[in-house]
């Protein structure tokens, strides 16, 4: 994969399926589109921006790299930039937010037009909100992934429409049904820092002067949760 893309973004390029029609959200110089398309992997993407800055930057590398016949940088809200005539099977919303990722899942959800087949997700943070998003609108977790960058651990959540709705638990909301099975170095890196983390707020609430005892077994679950998992 071309040398223009980050660690995170590599990762990401794998789970694009040959010949996909894709719709990148929030392209940062259309890097991804124009990596798979010159890898010939796919051969039609839309690059989508919501500023005109960085829409001008995507414009400008497609350019570049000669791809104006195959790659469209469109200005717009989130999925807001693709229509039904675009046919397109895959979005990548990769570098934000899980409430972003949700919310910009949700409304186009909310339009009724159309589906998109496969989500390719990469969340920041909150990646339990984006997983049970996906399994309250029949997408089937069918691909992850745990990296770290940069001092960063990020996660990648492949999500395919399904008919029926998929029945997640909260140890794989909290975790990833995959990435549990798997548990590579940065799984375990990451939720041992998280497990500190959990038991200092354990701590700070349980002190508190009129403690929340709902969020304090919510915590406590989410602990054993974890301490099983790491100590398997």
């Amino acid at each position: 994969m071309s040398n223009m893309l980050s660690k995170r973004l590599i990762e990401v390029s794998k789970f694009v399926k040959p010949q996909a029609r894709l719709v990148d959200v929030g392209s940062d110089h259309a890097y991804l589109p124009i990596s798979l398309i010159e890898n010939k992997t796919i051969d039609f993407a839309i690059a989508g921006e919501v500023a005109a800055g960085p829409l001008h930057n995507s414009e400008q590398n497609i350019s570049y790299h000669n791809l104006e016949d195959k790659i469209q940088a469109r200005l717009g809200d989130g999925l807001d930039v693709i229509e039904k005539e675009d046919q397109i099977d895959t979005a990548v919303i990769a570098g934000m937010g899980g409430i972003l990722i949700t919310e910009i899942l949700q409304r186009f959800v909310n339009r009724q037009e159309f589906t998109i087949e496969s989500l390719i997700l990469q969340p920041n943070i909150g990646e339990s909100l984006v997983r049970s998003w996906l399994m309250e609108h029949n997408y089937e977790i069918v691909n992850e992934n745990i990296l770290a960058e940069d001092g960063h651990s990020y996660e990648i959540i492949v999500g395919k429409l399904v008919s029926t709705t998929p029945e997640y638990s909260r140890e794989d909301l909290l975790v990833g049904p995959i990435l549990k099975k798997n548990k590579n170095s940065a799984f375990i890196d990451k939720w041992n820092r998280k497990l500190k983390k959990y038991r200092k707020t354990l701590v700070g609430i349980s002190n508190a002067q009129q403690p929340d005892q709902e969020k304090i077994q919510q915590v406590k679950a989410d602990i054993n949760i974890l301490e099983g998992l790491l100590n398997d």
